[in-house]
C-alpha cells in the first residue's frame, strides 16, 4: 500500500521495480517513487547480493523474488501480483520528480494509450568519462523516442495479455514492442514528461550494456527476421551517426564508439551461434540471406569511404579494379558449386557429411585456378587492372583473397541449404569487423598503397572461413574433411556445371562493368563507379537471397505449412523480394545523397547514377525468383538463354558506350537490359503461377552409407 496514503490523493497506479544488486541507486529511486503517492510499489528482487532487499523494505516495498529468472520474468512477476489496472514498470536507476506519474497517467488516459513511457533524460551517476559517453550518447540518440519499458506505464491487462517473452535476458522491450504494434496497441513516448534515468561511470558498465544491446537485436531479428531483420544495421548506423556528431561537436567521445560497436556485433555473433539449430522459413531464409549480404556492403561503404578519404583516386581505382577481378575469380571458379549446393544438399541421406567437403574442395581448387588464369590473361593486357600484378604483395593478396572468398562464398550456399542463412549473417558480421579493422590498421601505419586495400578483404574472408569451420563443428552432422577425395569432387563437379553457365552469365557483368570502366575511361572513374556500384549491389543481394531460398524450398520438398504448391512459393517469394527490394531502394537513395558528398566532388557527381541504377536492381526480382525456380526444377537451359542474353547485352556494348556517354551510359545500359530480362522472366512466372504444376528435381551424390541414388535428369 501507498506510504503516504494521508499525505494527498492517492494514484491507482501499481509501480514494479525490479532490481538485482541494486543497492547505489534503490533509494533514490524509491523515495521518488513513493513522493508520487502510488497504490502500491513492488520491488521484484533478483537474488540480490547486497543490500537491495533491506532498502526496499525499509521504505515499505512489497518484495517478491524474481529467484534468478531474470529481467522479462521479473517484470512479469510485478505485474501478475499488482492490484491497480496501471503499471508503472520503473528501473532502479530512474528517479521521478515530484508530480511527473500523475502528469504521465493524465496523459495515458486522455491519448488513449496502452503504453505510454516517460521522456528519458540520462545522465552520469560521476564525473568520469564512461558515464559521460553513456549519457551523451542516450541524450543524442533517435532511440529515445522508441518506446520501451525502462520508465513506462502500461495497462495491466495488456502487460498480462502480450508478455514479455522470458527466454530474452535483454532486448525484451524491442521484441515486445514488434508484438504490441502488431497487435494494433497504441503505444507512444512523451515529449513533455520526463525522468532521470542515470548510468554508472566504469567502463565496465558501458561494456555491460554493449553486449546486453547486441544479444537483445540478435534474439528479436531471430525471432523476427521479417520486422527486425534490419537491425542488424543498427549498431553501424549508430556508429555512423555517433562518429559524425562526435566529429562535429564532442570529438572526446570517438574511442566510446569503437568500444560501442565491437563489443554490440561481438555479442549479436555469439548470440547467434548459441540459438537453438531449427531451420528457417522461406521468408526467414531469405530476410537472413539478405541481411548477410546487406550487411558488409553496408560495412563497405565505410571501408571504402575510409579509404577514399585516405588513399590518392589512381590507387584507390587500381585497388578497386584487383577487388572486382577478385570476385569475378570467386563468381567463375565457383563453377556452379555453390547453386547446385542449394538443391544437392537437402536430398543428401547423410546431411552433407561427405557433400560438404567436397563441395568446399571443389569451390577452392577451382578459383585457384581460375585466379591463375586471370592474372596471366590481363598481365599480358597491360592496361587497367594488368598493372596491378607488378606489386608482389598485391598478387599474393589476390591469390589468398580469391580463394578465401570462393570458400566463404561457399559456405553461405552451405547454410542457406540447411535453412540456416542466420550462420551467413554471423559470418558476413565478423568479415566486415576484420577487414575494416585491417584497413585501418595499415592507414594508421601510414600505408596507402593498393595492396592495403586487397590484403584487408583477404584477412576478412579469412575470419569468415575460420567461423565457417566452427559453425560446421556445431551442426548435427560434422563434415568428413579427412575423406575428401578427387572423386567425390567430380560428383559434385557433374551436377555444378549445368548450373555454371548460368550463375556466371548473372553475375559476371557485375564484376566486369568496372574492369570494362577502368580501362575505357580511368581509375579514377572506376573508383566512383565501384563505390556507387557497390551501394546499388547492396540491393541486388534482396532478390537474389529470395531466389536462393526459393530454390532451397522446392529442392528440400518442404515448404512453409502455409505454402502447399509452387504458385504459391513463388507469390510469397516475390512479395518478400518486391517489398524488401523497395524499401531497401529508398533508403539507397537517400543515403547516398548524403554520403557521397563526403568523399569528395569526384564522387558526389556519381549521386546521378542511383536513380537509374536503383530501379534496373528492382527488376531482378522477377529474373531471380524465375532462376531459382529453373535451377530447381531442372529448367537450366531456357534461364541460361535469358541470362547469357541479358549478359550479352550488358557488356558487348559497354565499352563503347562508356566511351561516348560516360558513367550514365553504362547504368542506362544496365537498366535496359535488366527491363529486358524481367519482361522475360515475368512472362514464365506468370505461367508458373497460373497453375501448371512442376515437380522439383531431386539430387544426391554416393558415398554415404544407405544414401539414395538420383540421376540428374537434362535440363
Amino acid at each position: 500500500m501507498s506510504r503516504n496514503a494521508d499525505a494527498g490523493r492517492v494514484l491507482d497506479v501499481s509501480v514494479v521495480i525490479p532490481a538485482r544488486n541494486a543497492a547505489n541507486w534503490l533509494g533514490e529511486c524509491l523515495k521518488s517513487v513513493f513522493d508520487q503517492n502510488p497504490r502500491e510499489v513492488i520491488v521484484i528482487d533478483g537474488c540480490s547480493h547486497d543490500s537491495t532487499v533491506q532498502i526496499a523494505r525499509s521504505y515499505g516495498a512489497r518484495v517478491i523474488s524474481d529467484k534468478g529468472r531474470g529481467l522479462p520474468a521479473a517484470r512479469m512477476l510485478g505485474a501478475r501480483a499488482a492490484h491497480s489496472d496501471l503499471v508503472a514498470l520503473i528501473d532502479a536507476d530512474v528517479v521521478v520528480p515530484t508530480g511527473v506519474l500523475a502528469k504521465l497517467i493524465a496523459e495515458c488516459k486522455a491519448g488513449g494509450f496502452d503504453g505510454l513511457q516517460f521522456g528519458l533524460v540520462s545522465e552520469p551517476d560521476g564525473a568520469g568519462y564512461w558515464g559521460a559517453a553513456l549519457a551523451w550518447h542516450h541524450n543524442h540518440s533517435r532511440v529515445r523516442s522508441w518506446f520501451g519499458v525502462s520508465a513506462t506505464l502500461m495497462r495491466r491487462s495488456v502487460l498480462l495479455e502480450a508478455g514479455f517473452d522470458e527466454s530474452f535476458r535483454s532486448g525484451e522491450d524491442i521484441e515486445l514492442r514488434i508484438r504490441l504494434e502488431d497487435g494494433g496497441y497504441r503505444l507512444g513516448v512523451s515529449p513533455t514528461t520526463f525522468v532521470r534515468h542515470r548510468f554508472a561511470d566504469t567502463f565496465g558498465y558501458a561494456r555491460d550494456q554493449w553486449l546486453q544491446d547486441g544479444a537483445g537485436l540478435a534474439r528479436t531479428m531471430y525471432k523476427h527476421p521479417g520486422r527486425a531483420g534490419w537491425l542488424v544495421l543498427l549498431p553501424l548506423l549508430a556508429t555512423v551517426r555517433g562518429v559524425l556528431l562526435s566529429l562535429a561537436t564532442a570529438p572526446r567521445y570517438l574511442p566510446y564508439w569503437a568500444g560501442f560497436l565491437v563489443y554490440n556485433y561481438g555479442a549479436f555473433c555469439s548470440t547467434l551461434l548459441r540459438l537453438p539449430k531449427q531451420g528457417l522459413s522461406l521468408g526467414g531464409n531469405a530476410v537472413w540471406l539478405a541481411a548477410a549480404r546487406i550487411t558488409p556492403m553496408a560495412a563497405g561503404l565505410l571501408f571504402w569511404a575510409l579509404a577514399a578519404l585516405v588513399i590518392p583516386p589512381d590507387r584507390l581505382g587500381l585497388a578497386s579494379a584487383v577487388v572486382s577481378a577478385t570476385m569475378l575469380t570467386v563468381q567463375l571458379g565457383m563453377l556452379g558449386v555453390g547453386p547446385a549446393t542449394l538443391t544437392l544438399l537437402p536430398a543428401q541421406a547423410d546431411r552433407g557429411r561427405n557433400l560438404i567437403p567436397a563441395s568446399v574442395a571443389a569451390v577452392g581448387f577451382s578459383s585457384l585456378l581460375t585466379a591463375t588464369g586471370l592474372v596471366v590473361v590481363t598481365y599480358f593486357l597491360g592496361s587497367g587492372v594488368g598493372t596491378a600484378w607488378k606489386d608482389p604483395a598485391v598478387s599474393a593478396a589476390f591469390f589468398a583473397a580469391a580463394l578465401l572468398a570462393a570458400v566463404a562464398y561457399q559456405f553461405d550456399h552451405i547454410a542457406v541449404a540447411q535453412a540456416r542463412a542466420d550462420r551467413a549473417l554471423t559470418r558476413s558480421l565478423v568479415q566486415a569487423l576484420f577487414q575494416l579493422a585491417t584497413l585501418a590498421a595499415f592507414l594508421f601505419a601510414g600505408y596507402r598503397e593498393p595492396a592495403a586495400i586487397v590484403v584487408s578483404v583477404a584477412t576478412g574472408a579469412l575470419a569468415s572461413v575460420l567461423l565457417g569451420l566452427h559453425q560446421l563443428r556445431r551442426t548435427d552432422t560434422v563434415p568428413d574433411w579427412t575423406r575428401v577425395n578427387w572423386r567425390d569432387t567430380m560428383k559434385v563437379w557433374a551436377p555444378s556445371l549445368r548450373q555454371h553457365a548460368l550463375m556466371l552469365a548473372d553475375r559476371a557483368p557485375g564484376y566486369v562493368l568496372p574492369l570494362v570502366v577502368a580501362a575505357a575511361l580511368s581509375t579514377s572513374a572506376a573508383a566512383a563507379w565501384y563505390v556507387v556500384w557497390m551501394l546499388a549491389s547492396a540491393i541486388f543481394f534482396v532478390p537474389q537471397s529470395a531466389g536462393y531460398s526459393l530454390q532451397t524450398a522446392i529442392a528440400a520438398d518442404t515448404p512453409d505449412p502455409h505454402l502447399s504448391s509452387l504458385p504459391a512459393l513463388i507469390r510469397k517469394a516475390l512479395r518478400t523480394s518486391l517489398f524488401l527490394t523497395a524499401f531497401a531502394g529508398v533508403l539507397l537513395l537517400g543515403a547516398g545523397s548524403l554520403l557521397l558528398p563526403l568523399l569528395g566532388s569526384g564522387y558526389a557527381s556519381a549521386w546521378v547514377l542511383l536513380p537509374v541504377l536503383v530501379p534496373a536492381l528492382m527488376l531482378t526480382c522477377f529474373t531471380q525468383v524465375y532462376y531459382g525456380v529453373c535451377r530447381s526444377t531442372g529448367r537450366l537451359a531456357e534461364s541460361t538463354v535469358v541470362a547469357i542474353a541479358a549478359c550479352v547485352l550488358a557488356v558487348a556494348p559497354a565499352p563503347a558506350v562508356a566511351q561516348y556517354y560516360g558513367l550514365t551510359g553504362v547504368s542506362v545500359l544496365w537498366l535496359t537490359t535488366q527491363l529486358c530480362a524481367a519482361l522475360v522472366a515475368a512472362g514464365r512466372l506468370h505461367r508458373f503461377v497460373r497453375g501448371r504444376r512442376i515437380a522439383p528435381v531431386k539430387h544426391n551424390i554416393e558415398g554415404a552409407a544407405g544414401s539414395r541414388a538420383h540421376g540428374v535428369p537434362a535440363p
